[in-house]
């Protein structure tokens, strides 16, 4: 399964930020698009990622346990940038 780098992004700014707009605000985005992302990634999943129904969205116990892996492919993501630009 493929996942959108965009959308995993979404998912660790959603996190950091406490809430889709504040998310959005981050990253120059519609809090539409930030919703649209994280709902297609929960899709892909095949489970949710945050509980909506309070205030501002909440981790699922699903959603705490990916946190770390989507982070670290984030890291990795950016140290391969960071190696490409080196070996040009």
């Amino acid at each position: 399964m493929r996942y959108s780098p965009e959308a995993l992004t979404a998912f660790v700014e959603t996190v950091a930020a406490g809430s889709f707009s504040a998310a959005a605000r981050r990253l120059r985005k519609s809090q539409s698009t930030i919703s649209t992302s994280i709902a297609n990634l929960e899709a892909d999943l095949g489970f949710e990622l945050f509980d909506r129904s309070a205030r501002h969205p909440v981790l699922t116990a699903q959603g705490e346990q990916v946190l770390g892996y989507v982070q670290s492919i984030l890291a990795a993501s950016a140290r391969l940038d960071e190696l490409a630009v080196s070996l040009t």
